[in-house]
C-alpha cells in the first residue's frame, strides 16, 4: 500500500532521490487588476443580499441564483468533467460558456432547456477550443437576488470592512493579497514535489494510471450517470473520454508519481505516521466539514476505518 495511493496492488519500486541541494525558484504573482477587486466586491455585495425562492414553474431572471444539473455534449460525446449536479451558481454572463446563462435565463424553475453554442478559443480543453456544444439543463431550483445598496452608509456598516469605499476597497486589497501570498506557497511545494520526481526513475504502468482515472470518474459522475439511467454503453463511452483526455491523464500520472517517490523517501527515511499525529492531520482538514476530534478518534477505533484515515493523513 503506498501512502496517497489507496490499496493499490503491483506497485513499481522506486528508488528514493536525494534531497540535497533542492532549490526552487517561485515567479511573482500577477499583480491585482481593477476588475479581480470590483468582483469580489459584488461576492461581498451579493452576501449581504436579500433572496427568495422562486416557485415551482418561477420564471427566471438575470442575476438569480439557480441549481442546475448540467451534462455537456461535443461531438455526440460528454464532455470530460463537465457533469454537475445540484450546481449552485449565479445567473451571470460566463466566460467560457458564451450565451449559457442568458439562455437559462429565458426558462422557469422545473424546465429542462438545450443550450447550444461554441466553446471559445482559451476553453481549458484544447482539444475543443471553437468546436460546438449542446447542453442538458434541467433547472432543479432558483432564488430572486435583491442586490443592497452599495453605496448606502447602512451597507457599509454591514460589511464591517470600514465607513468609506476606500476603506473596504483597501480591506479587499489586503485580504486578496494574502491569499495570493498564500497560493505562491502552494507553487512552490508544487515545484518542490516535480523537482523531487525529476530526479528519480520512475514509471507509473498504464494499468495503474487507468485504474485511477476509472476511480476518480466513478466518484465525479460514474454514478451520477447509472442514476440517470444512463446505459452501461453510454457510461463507458463517458468514461473513455476521462480515460484519453490527455489533460486527466496527465494530472493522474503526476499525482502518481509524486505519491511513489515520497513512498519511497518515507521508507528510505524510516518515516513515522503516529495515530496521534494522523489525527492532529485529519482534525485540521476535517474541521471545515464539521468533523469533531472525538468522531475522529472513534473512527481510529475501527480497524477498516483507522487503516483509510492513516492512508488520507499520509
Amino acid at each position: 500500500v503506498a501512502p496517497g495511493l489507496g490499496h493499490q496492488a503491483d506497485l513499481p519500486e522506486v528508488k528514493a532521490p536525494s534531497l540535497e541541494n533542492l532549490n526552487i525558484r517561485v515567479p511573482q504573482g500577477e499583480d491585482l487588476t481593477e476588475e479581480d477587486l470590483l468582483e469580489r466586491f459584488h461576492e461581498l455585495a451579493r452576501a449581504k443580499a436579500q433572496v427568495r425562492e422562486r416557485a415551482e414553474g418561477g420564471a427566471l431572471a438575470m442575476g438569480d441564483d439557480v441549481r442546475l444539473d448540467i451534462l455537456g455534449y461535443a461531438n455526440g460525446r460528454l464532455i470530460p468533467l463537465s457533469t454537475r449536479m445540484g450546481y449552485w451558481m449565479e445567473l451571470a454572463p460566463q466566460v467560457m460558456l458564451p450565451g449559457f446563462a442568458e439562455v437559462i435565463a429565458e426558462a422557469s424553475v422545473g424546465d429542462s432547456v438545450e443550450v447550444g453554442l461554441v466553446l471559445p478559443d482559451n476553453y481549458p480543453a484544447e482539444q475543443l477550443r471553437g468546436m460546438p456544444a449542446r447542453f442538458l439543463v434541467d433547472v432543479r431550483g432558483a432564488r430572486e437576488v435583491s442586490m443592497p445598496d452599495t453605496e448606502s452608509d447602512a451597507f457599509l456598516q454591514q460589511l464591517g470592512r470600514g465607513s468609506t469605499h476606500e476603506e473596504v476597497m483597501s480591506s479587499i486589497v489586503e485580504e486578496m493579497e494574502g491569499e495570493m501570498a498564500d497560493m505562491l506557497w502552494v507553487d512552490a511545494r508544487n515545484r518542490v514535489l516535480d523537482e523531487i520526481v525529476a530526479r528519480t526513475d520512475v514509471t507509473v504502468p498504464k494499468s495503474l494510471v487507468d485504474e485511477e482515472i476509472r476511480r476518480r470518474w466513478l466518484q465525479a459522475e460514474g454514478e451520477i450517470l447509472a442514476q440517470k439511467f444512463f446505459s452501461l454503453e453510454e457510461q463507458q463511452e463517458a468514461l473513455d473520454g476521462w480515460l484519453h483526455h490527455p489533460g486527466i491523464r496527465d494530472d493522474v500520472e503526476r499525482r502518481l508519481k509524486i505519491a511513489l517517490v515520497l513512498r519511497a523517501i518515507a521508507q528510505r527515511d524510516k518515516l513515522q505516521l503516529t495515530p496521534q499525529y494522523a489525527l492532529e492531520l485529519l482534525k485540521e482538514s476535517s474541521e471545515p466539514f464539521g468533523i469533531t476530534e472525538a468522531q475522529l478518534r472513534e473512527s481510529m477505533l475501527d480497524p477498516t476505518a483507522s487503516a483509510q484515515m492513516m492512508d488520507v493523513a499520509w
